[in-house]
């Protein structure tokens, strides 16, 4: 960054002594405190009376506010613990012994909660016992277990069950003494838990019963009595059918709710009070209490995780009681302040202009840019010492702020231009000569990358494997940026040496061997075939798991075609389903077996099926960045849309449809950013030919016998391969 050119500094105005801070300070001050010394004395009761009137408001809000808040931190995270539970049971994966130890644990990691219910559906856990509800709960002894349900107590019709399992979401009940668990008074969080297969409930999933936390109430009775307001003032709660939960006057709680005390007293705004309440209002009225007789103000507010509410109610004439005490003294010391304030006006303008018009002359050099500047002594600790301290500061900071960005540009560009070289290294290690083979005319190829970022993980490639054979394949990379680009690179190497390995081994297998003419004409027609897919990505996830200490791993579809016949093995490790296209047929997916990625575990087995092309008949790969692609709205391009494209772009030769569908990609998304790689790779099948005899480039047929390298069935399903 070069040097800064200092910016000619403004010349400085001159400032008469008449026209100077000072003088019209003294000048101002001294000629209207007289009218502030008498409208101050008529408005000071009022001006106080409203003053403090707003802040007893504004401090009723904060104290409901802390309040709500001191509830909340204790009652949200306890609807999140049920949530854990019923997650697993959801997966069938606990025994009874093992719901047991669950439960107990929840009570050990959870003090807040009393007890815990997992509550299943008639015959739902047993087949023979209606009733199966485990409850572990705090006893005087300990933690010790029962089972709910019965005769006595059908808890499948109680509302704690029946509410949450209808609506299908956390439910806190009313507040309850439970006689048949734990014999207090409490309030119960209830989650419901589904099983079986499906998205949800009515596809294929069922709920399976409800799982419970319940909740002591008499901590929360304890911390809102325990709120002091004023006096007299109090706090209290309701639920959302407003209930009292807590109530200063004896009796109230749990007994009464708003809307029957407001019909008993005949009380209006308490009903429209109570209405907005149990709606999840949030407000501060003016209302008369119906337990002091008081007027004042109420300040109510919704707790979000269970739906209850609670009131503050601040008496009004506590709140006003040294107004006029407040008032008197304001007058006096607005009367002694007046002679206070001529005397000394004069001499501390005067006091605080002097540093200031220093200061101003050193912001001058400094505007101009010399950062080193100095700038005068204050002896006075005032502000005017605060603004020349922010001054110092500011200089050290500006030339701080211009090291640190010099240093940060050169960082940024060098970053920048390290990424460009990557991407430019990356992309130019896939292939790119299309048509791969010139000289073989039985089939069309053509590939293409959008990266998302500067590097990716996605790739493709193509080469021969052995004489009329000729391999192609597919990947994504989890993850995106520089990670996925090394992993890329190492998953395509490595890939492509174990085919070619593979493909090598048996040619050099059938080259050592001595056949009869008969022999050697089979043993040829062997080797014609492909060599196992499946064998490759198995040799391949085996190197690519080894030290994966970063877990990541790669989707892949390898297919290796046979020039002659048309015959394709192929073998999919957790990569999209690619599109076949028959010549005159709807498009359609390629069937996979759902096999598991690449690069997470060692030792799997990789299933490798067979197809045979037909003259003209197409194969279309991709990666999930086509069919993930979101638009604006985060409508996702989707694999319908894709085999509809396909069908009506049938017919063009690859290089065109290959760009057909990425112009539809990016047509779709409509300017939204691209989240992932766009790879793909269209192959069309044109038939023998007769014109081109075999590649001698890859030498002549050798014996490929070895079951490792071909596929005598249409589906095979190999162990790792050790070739």
């Amino acid at each position: 960054m070069s040097a800064r050119t200092p910016v000619p500094a403004p010349p400085p105005s001159p400032i008469s002594a008449g026209r100077g801070i000072a003088f019209r300070l003294s000048a101002l001050v001294l000629s209207v405190v007289g009218l502030i010394f008498v409208a101050m004395s008529a408005a000071t009761y009022f001006m106080a009376r409203e003053a403090l009137l707003k802040n007893a408001e504004q401090n009723a809000r904060t104290q409901a506010q802390a309040l709500v808040q001191r509830i909340e931190a204790r009652l949200a995270p306890i609807s999140r613990v049920p949530l854990g539970l019923a997650y697993e049971l959801g997966d069938d994966g606990l025994s009874d012994e093992g719901i047991l130890r669950r439960q107990r644990q929840m009570l050990l990691d959870n003090p807040e909660i009393f007890g815990t219910a997992a509550a299943y559906e008639p015959f739902g856990r047993h087949p023979q016992q209606e009733f199966f509800a485990p409850y572990t709960f705090r006893a005087p002894l300990g933690i010790t277990h029962i089972n709910l349900g019965g005769p006595g107590y059908r808890y499948h019709a109680m509302d704690w069950y029946q509410i949450p399992r209808e609506l299908g979401q956390t439910i806190w009940s009313e507040p309850y003494f439970d006689e048949g668990g734990g014999n207090t008074l409490m309030a119960t969080c209830s989650v419901p838990f589904y099983q079986g297969q499906g998205a949800g409930h009515g596809e294929g999933r069922h709920v399976a019963g409800v799982v419970t936390a319940d909740v002591s109430l008499d901590w929360l009775k304890r911390l809102v009595s325990s709120v002091n307001v004023l006096e007299t003032g109090y706090a209290w709660l309701i639920t959302r059918n407003g209930t009292y939960v807590t109530h200063p006057e004896p009796g109230v709680a749990f007994n009464e709710t708003i809307f029957s005390r407001a019909e008993e007293a005949g009380d209006l705004d308490l009903r429209r009070i109570g209405q907005d309440m149990v709606r999840g209002g949030s407000k501060l009225v003016e209302t008369k209490s119906l337990h002091t007789g008081k007027p004042g103000f109420l300040v109510y507010a919704p707790l979000p995780s269970t739906g209850w509410s609670l009131g503050v109610f601040s008496p009004r004439d506590e709140l006003l009681a040294d107004v006029n005490r407040l008032a008197l003294v304001s007058a006096g010391l607005g009367g002694g302040g007046f002679l206070l304030l001529a005397a000394l006006t004069a001499v501390i303008a005067r006091g605080i202009t002097r540093p200031l018009r220093r200061l101003c002359l050193a912001a001058r050099e400094v505007a101009g840019g010399r950062l080193d500047a100095p700038l005068p002594e204050v002896a006075s600790r005032d502000e005017v010492f605060e603004l020349a301290e922010a001054f110092a500061h500011m200089q050290e900071s500006l030339k701080e702020h211009i090291r640190d960005l010099t240093l940060a540009t050169a960082t940024r560009e060098r970053i920048q231009s390290e990424l460009r070289i990557a991407s430019e290294i990356q992309l130019g290690i896939l292939p790119k000569t299309f048509p791969p083979l010139p000289r073989h005319a039985e089939f069309d190829l053509f590939a293409s990358l959008t990266p998302a970022r500067e590097v990716g993980g996605d790739f493709y490639d193509f080469f021969p494997c052995g004489p009329d054979c000729f391999c192609f394949l597919i990947g994504d990379v989890s993850g995106k940026g520089v990670p996925a680009a090394f992993y890329m690179a190492v998953s395509r190497t490595l890939i492509k040496a174990v085919a070619e390995s593979v493909a090598g081994a048996g040619q050099r297998r059938g080259a050592d061997r001595h056949h009869s003419p008969l022999e050697a004409a089979n043993l040829g027609e062997i080797q014609r075939r492909i060599p196992n897919p499946g064998h490759i990505l198995a040799r391949a996830n085996n190197g690519l798991a080894e030290d994966n200490e970063s877990c990541m791993f790669v989707t892949v579809f390898c297919a290796v075609l046979d020039f002659a016949s048309g015959e394709v093995h192929y073998a999919s490790a957790g990569h999209n389903p690619p599109v076949l296209l028959r010549a005159g047929a709807r498009p359609e997916y390629l069937p996979t077996h759902g096999d598991p990625v690449a690069g997470a575990m060692t030792g799997i087995a990789f299933t490798t099926d067979t197809l045979t092309l037909n003259p003209g008949d197409a194969l279309a790969l991709y990666t999930d960045g086509v069919t993930e692609a979101m638009n604006p709205v985060q409508e996702l391009y989707g694999e319908a849309r894709l085999l509809e494209h396909l069908a009506e772009h049938d017919g063009l030769d690859v290089r065109a449809a290959c760009q057909a569908l990425a112009a539809d990609v990016h047509a779709f998304a409509s300017g939204a950013e691209q989240s992932d790689d766009i790879t793909m790779l269209v192959l069309r099948y044109n038939g023998p030919s007769t014109a081109n005899g075999p590649d001698t480039a890859n030498g002549a047929a050798t014996d490929n016998s070895s079951t490792d390298d071909s596929t005598t069935e249409n589906r095979t399903r190999p162990g790792p391969d050790t070739t």
